[in-house]
């Protein structure tokens, strides 16, 4: 029997990072997320978000790629956005995205750590959470930019 321990942490922005996820209806959001994923036979393990992004941790497939994977969740959730006008202002996600492998050792720890996302960024902001996380030799040069197309 074949043994798969792929799992990914992904964080991908609202265009312009405009805070357009409210609490009151981000459950439907994490409801039609829960079911792309089911969809390509993916787990999701947790799922949150802060009024600008969203953090998603999941098991992935062998049959799908990391690429694969939120590139299908982003469009499929956007269009699904823009019908429903769950949140009237969304305009879509950023173009790009994080992705970090996890290992198992540490899923517990990306899980409480995506649990506690709105406690959490009333302390730091997202952008100075995301500075603060690259590699010093980049910090200089980087640029908020790609988060806002």
């Amino acid at each position: 029997m074949s043994r798969n321990h792929i799992y990914a942490h992904y964080v991908f922005v609202t265009k312009y990072r405009q805070p357009v996820i409210t609490p009151e209806k981000e459950r439907e959001l994490f409801a039609y997320i829960m079911g792309i994923t089911a969809n390509l036979g993916c787990t999701l393990i947790r799922i949150n978000a802060a009024l600008n992004h969203i953090h998603i941790l999941v098991k992935l497939t062998t049959t799908i790629t990391a690429s694969d994977y939120v590139a299908t969740v982003k469009r499929a959730s956007s269009l699904y956005l823009k019908k429903t006008r769950l949140f009237p202002k969304f305009q879509g996600w950023a173009r790009e995205y994080s992705v970090d492998s996890v290992s198992p050792h540490f899923v517990p720890v990306i899980k409480a750590y995506i649990t506690k996302q709105k406690e959490h960024h009333q302390v730091k902001s997202f952008e100075q959470e995301w500075v603060e996380a690259l590699p010093d030799d980049e910090r200089a040069s980087w640029q908020m930019r790609w988060f806002d197309t």
